[in-house]
């Protein structure tokens, strides 16, 4: 590739809602660059982002691919984010490295909420952006009302620099604002954004004085990397209009890393700033793991500062301390890579066989940089499932398997919850885990089954009790002894569990006090009405009496454990669930079906917000209802609505509902006698 530099690179993040045609974009790219000779579709499965196998059977995006191409002596770096729900975590993580947000509106659906989503992340990371309103030749497109939309819902600062030719079957190629005289008041209006980056360049705007076009140029690429411009292109990926003069405009206008500028890092609690220069310490971000068929384990770095050679080096895990050996940089389009002997400040390229390296980590080299750039944010899960291994081979390879699932997938979690015995897997909706589950039996040959959760409820006391709780036993030679009378009173929600020691006069000698405690918390881990932990009360320890030969710790404990039990029943015992605070975030028409709904779960609706033609829901729910909430809003919402949510707080479970989760309990009881 010859000398290269930073202020030569370009790389841009392709995000959108699903459908609105990244991958046709990127395909269509390397065609007219001539990396490619034909050009795949995504309905066929044969494009070169979307090399998965699952992507290819199901005609999505479910990871993103990185693409690289050179334009006009120019490096591409093209990131190909999902723009599905399920995989919006893939999009976050992309936006994040990238210098530029490319948005894809599509100009028959126009704004979805995947759009909204991709406006959002480009906003928390300070991202220039540009809109790419795509599928001119549909029927039904609309370009003027496409952007009138984004300028109304996003930022008036999004300024067309091509314009359409006719629309539908008559759209036939792109007006280039910048250079034409056919688009008069858009030519316009771009200069006169672009001139308010120079003052000298502005006053002569003002005073009517001619602008030679390179200054018009400068200051527009100005604008762009300063978003006070957010160019907006026209073009059609399937019949391949506009293509090449977005992939030009990219070359020509769009911010390299130096045009950015420097970064945050972090040394402990000094925050630093970390400049795109070759002749800095090597730093990189690790953005993403992939597990390679032939190669083995990817990790995919954007490069900050410095410059690395892959011969006879190690690389540096900030974070863990690690020294790693790299054989090589590949420079990847889709699942192909070409090895480079060198990586510069702004390159995107994966590494092969870093076994240390997890998404968010710091790489360096040793005693070259110390800081850490922040962590890459990923969505919570929203959708979860408890799986079960079909077979004990399946269980014993289980733990690997999802260990190496969860390096790739950053939006996964998975759980051992100890207190419901369940292995829990949860993401981001029921696609992703259908994706997930798929990826295990095919890479691994872990074949699991799943079910619904098992809420984890809690028990809680409502008023004050007495319980006496007495342990005698003879049984030839010493025998047991343990006497407690113990006071239970409730305690506010949140407040846990406290052990108070009132005793006087040695009624319950001083050494056998601990016991009492130990054994209360030992048993309030399943409490007497269904088995659940019990929270939030107080245990007094007011009397007892012992016997100096047979009592022991254990004769306490166990004489603690009958006052436990009939007390606990005693203070009027409920059950308790988790709540959860949701937001729901959808257009505007289904409002209405989104209310209702959360109405017939128990739920609460806590306040609504409008942005743009979206409305956000907020609502509490208990968890036990939201189990299955991604699979019936994308159903609700004709895949338009999105949820996030998290855990709020522990509140009483209705009496009906209560007497159903005891009598189960008492169930699953007799079933394992």
């Amino acid at each position: 590739m010859g000398a290269r530099r930073p202020e030569d690179t370009r790389s841009f993040a392709l995000c959108a809602h699903g459908g609105a045609g990244k991958t046709s974009l990127a395909e269509a790219m390397l065609f007219d660059n001539g990396n490619i000779t034909r050009m795949g579709s995504v309905q066929s499965g044969n494009t070169v982002s979307d090399f998965q196998s699952e992507e290819q059977k199901r005609n999505i995006s479910i990871s993103t691919s990185l693409m690289t191409l050179e334009r006009k002596g120019k490096t591409f770096y093209v990131l190909d984010a999902p723009g599905y729900a399920d995989f919006t975590g893939e999009m976050s993580a992309a936006i994040r490295v990238a210098d530029t947000a490319v948005i894809l509106v599509s100009s028959v659906g126009g704004i979805e909420v995947q759009t909204s989503k991709a406006w959002e992340y480009a906003s928390h990371h300070n991202a220039p952006v540009a809109f790419v309103i795509s599928k001119m030749d549909r029927e039904n497109a609309d370009f003027d009302k496409v952007l009138d939309d984004i300028k109304s819902q996003f930022s008036p600062n999004a300024l067309p620099v091509f314009l359409p030719v006719g629309s539908a079957d008559k759209f036939s190629g792109v007006i280039d604002v910048l250079h034409s005289d056919e688009a008069a008041s858009a030519k316009e209006a771009l200069i006169e954004a672009a001139v308010e980056m120079d003052d000298a360049l502005m006053e002569k705007y003002l005073e009517g004085e001619t602008i030679p076009e390179a200054d018009i140029e400068a200051a527009l690429k100005k604008a762009i990397a300063a978003k006070r411009i957010m160019p907006v292109f026209a073009l059609s990926s399937s019949v391949n209009i506009g293509v090449n003069e977005f992939m030009d405009f990219v070359a020509d206008y769009f911010p390299s890393p130096v045009d950015i500028g420097a970064v945050e890092a972090f040394e402990g609690e000094k925050k630093i700033t970390v400049e795109p220069k070759t002749d800095a310490p090597f730093s990189a971000l690790c953005f993403k793991v992939m597990a390679d068929a032939f190669v083995g384990k990817l990790s995919f770095i954007r490069v900050y500062s410095g410059t690395l050679s892959s011969e006879g080096t190690s690389i540096y895990n900030v974070g863990k301390g690690e020294d790693e050996r790299i054989s090589s940089f590949k420079l990847m389009t889709g699942k192909d890579g070409k090895d480079v002997k060198e990586v510069i400040a702004g390159d995107i390229v994966a590494i092969p066989k870093l076994s240390s390296a997890k998404v968010g980590d710091t790489l360096a080299t040793k005693g070259g940089f110390a800081a850490q750039f922040a962590p890459i944010e990923f969505p919570k899960p929203v959708y979860s499932v408890a799986v079960i291994a079909k077979t004990r081979e399946d269980e014993d390879r289980l733990s690997n398997a999802i260990s190496k699932i969860l390096e790739e997938d950053c939006s996964l979690t998975f759980e051992k919850n100890a207190e419901t015995r369940d292995n829990v897997l949860s993401g981001m909706g029921d696609m992703h885990i259908d994706i997930v589950l798929s990826k295990m039996k095919e890479r691994y040959k872990v074949d699991l089954e799943t079910k619904t959760p098992q809420v984890p409820y809690r028990e809680t006391i409502r008023k004050m009790a007495e319980a006496q709780g007495k342990h005698k036993k003879q049984s030839g030679g010493h025998g047991q002894y343990g006497d407690v009378y113990i006071r239970y009173r409730p305690l506010e929600r949140g407040a846990g569990f406290e052990f108070i020691d009132s005793v006087v006069g040695g009624a319950v000698p001083r050494n056998f006090i601990p016991a009492v405690e130990k054994g209360l918390r030992e048993y309030m881990t399943a409490g007497p009405l269904a088995g659940f932990p019990v929270v939030d009360f107080s245990a007094e320890l007011y009397y007892g009496s012992y016997h100096d030969v047979d009592s022991s710790e254990m004769s306490f404990k166990l004489a603690t454990r009958l006052s436990f039990r009939k007390g606990i029943m005693d203070a009027s015992p409920v059950l308790l669930e988790p709540v959860m605070d949701v937001e729901v975030t959808v257009p505007e028409r289904f409002m209405g079906d989104v209310m209702g709904d959360f109405n017939s779960r128990r739920g609460r609706i806590m306040g609504m917000e409008g942005h743009g033609k979206l409305q956000v829901v907020k609502a509490q729910c208990p968890l036990a209802e939201m189990f299955r909430y991604a699979i019936i809003l994308r159903s609700m919402t004709s895949g338009e609505g999105s949820f996030s949510m998290e855990y709020s707080h522990y509140e009483e479970v209705p009496a009906d509902i209560a007497k159903k989760v005891i009598a189960a309990h008492k169930k699953d009881e007799e079933d394992e006698e």
